[in-house]
């Protein structure tokens, strides 16, 4: 092996390994379950496909974004609506439009974030325009037990109706 190509991949090793290890380090700071659907372990997840593993439980959409400020504000008051439903059938789901994932990482860091969170790739993107026209953000839906969406344009989580429109679908 040449000194050229031992000095690449020397470098590129260096790389890859800091670069894990930020991610991991990132990871373990989280407190919120995380899926970039652009990974390529799950590129075959389809917004469907993801709201299929909840079935029987009302799920709570949250579309969102880190540089989207009015999304940030709304947070404090889903943590509050998450530890309001603890325990019951209820699942609160982040869906990110973010492009950068590490903004992404780094905002559910910040505002110390649980729940379940994903990153939506282009097939979710398509998706949710197509059966949603989620084109702005903030935006909420509902789903009930069955899989059926009750509110396309459900109330943010600073709309204390929010807690009895829940409560209706339990």
């Amino acid at each position: 092996m040449t000194m050229k190509k031992l000095a690449t991949t020397f470098a590129i090793s260096i790389l890859l390994l800091t670069t894990a290890g930020l991610f991991a380090q990132t990871s373990a700071a989280l407190k919120a379950d995380i899926k970039d659907l652009n990974d390529p372990k799950y590129s075959k997840e389809t917004f469907n496909s993801v709201l299929d593993q909840y079935k029987g439980k009302v799920v709570y959409l949250d579309f969102w974004a880190s540089w989207c400020s009015p999304c940030r504000k709304e947070m404090p008051h889903s943590q509050k609506l998450q530890e309001t439903f603890k325990g019951q059938d209820v699942v609160f789901l982040y869906i990110s439009v973010d492009r950068n994932a590490q903004q992404w990482l780094n905002m559910i860091e910040k505002l110390s974030l649980t729940g379940e969170h994903y990153r939506a790739n282009n097939i979710v993107h398509t998706q949710l325009n197509e059966q949603f026209s989620v084109r702005s953000i903030p935006r909420y839906i509902m789903i009930d037990k069955e899989g059926k969406v009750v509110s396309a344009h459900a109330n943010r989580p600073s709309n204390s109706a929010v807690v009895e429109d829940i409560k209706k679908l339990l």
